[in-house]
């Protein structure tokens, strides 16, 4: 069930991708208020079930602070900058970027936590740094004119980020298991730093500032689906390996490649290499991730 869930995750994280390029077309902004905030109903409404049927969990302030800090990168950075990313450049180059976060997970994890790891997991980065070199060499193919080379840029911040967001959430799930707590707390913490930066951004009225920011249905799907998919991935997690839902998450870019060739045919070229790319990163996060539950 934990692994089904885990891919059910990664199916409505693709479909937001697609979903979010659509809803960039029609607006000037990349929504990320309003998908923040409808995370933040959504989880709120499944954290109160969870409290009426199993009780308020037992907190402590490490795990708050860790899932707070995990919440920020992840939510705060990280998403912001993969948005603008595929403004730039499409969902499907963007995604397979960003999937490169778990070479930046295990990254931190050696070098800041001091995690031992073994020969394994090198397979995975290597396959995923080969992945982002094809991506490279597409890149410089491309006409300057057309290349938005600063979107490629955002996507690998985007991935830095996740990535360490990941490793923190790791870690607070160590102090604090509790984890629709934990992804609650995350957006939580962006949704008031976002709504502490549109409040001085936008100087209107409560009406029309919601008016503004609720106009474009794509975006409110957008937030549903990633509730959902937050939803199911922390529900994995707490069904089976932390490593084997990573690996099946690892599918977002394959499924979001394939729905932009289905999608966003007259939007969003997808090229051989960009599918290419897209099996490589998924390859390589998946091996990364199974390896580390190997002896």
């Amino acid at each position: 069930m934990g692994l089904v869930l885990a891919f059910l995750s990664a199916l409505c994280f693709s479909v937001t991708n697609i979903v979010l390029k659509k809803g960039m077309q029609k607006s000037a902004h990349n929504g990320l208020w309003t998908i923040t905030f409808v995370n933040t109903a959504i989880l709120a409404s499944a954290l109160l079930i969870m409290a009426f049927f199993k009780g308020w969990p037992d907190v402590n302030r490490q795990g708050i602070i860790l899932f707070a800090a995990a919440g920020f990168l992840i939510n705060m950075v990280g998403r912001p900058l993969l948005y603008a990313s595929i403004r730039m450049n499409g969902s499907s180059k963007a995604v397979a970027i960003k999937n490169a976060a778990p070479v930046f997970t295990v990254l931190f994890a050696v070098t800041i936590i001091g995690e031992q790891i073994t020969p394994g997991p090198w397979t995975g980065i290597g396959l995923i740094f080969a992945g982002l070199f094809i991506l490279a060499v597409q890149l410089f193919r491309e006409d300057p004119e057309t290349a938005r080379r600063t979107g490629y840029v955002l996507a690998l911040f985007s991935a830095v980020s996740y990535g360490i967001g990941q490793a923190l959430t790791k870690e607070a799930m160590n102090v604090l298991y509790e984890p629709i707590l934990g992804v609650f707390l995350g957006v939580l913490i962006s949704f008031v730093l976002l709504t502490v930066v549109e409040i001085f951004k936008v100087h209107d009225s409560v009406s029309l500032f919601l008016k503004f920011h609720f106009r474009s249905t794509h975006f409110i799907w957008a937030g549903v689906l990633t509730s959902f998919a937050l939803l199911f991935f922390y529900l994995a997690v707490s069904l089976t390996y932390v490593s084997y839902a990573v690996a099946i998450l690892a599918a977002d870019p394959v499924l979001t490649v394939i729905f932009a060739r289905i999608l966003l045919k007259k939007e969003e070229a997808v090229t051989p290499l960009t599918i290419l790319t897209a099996i490589l990163v998924f390859a390589g996060a998946g091996t990364l991730a199974l390896f580390s539950v190997l002896p």
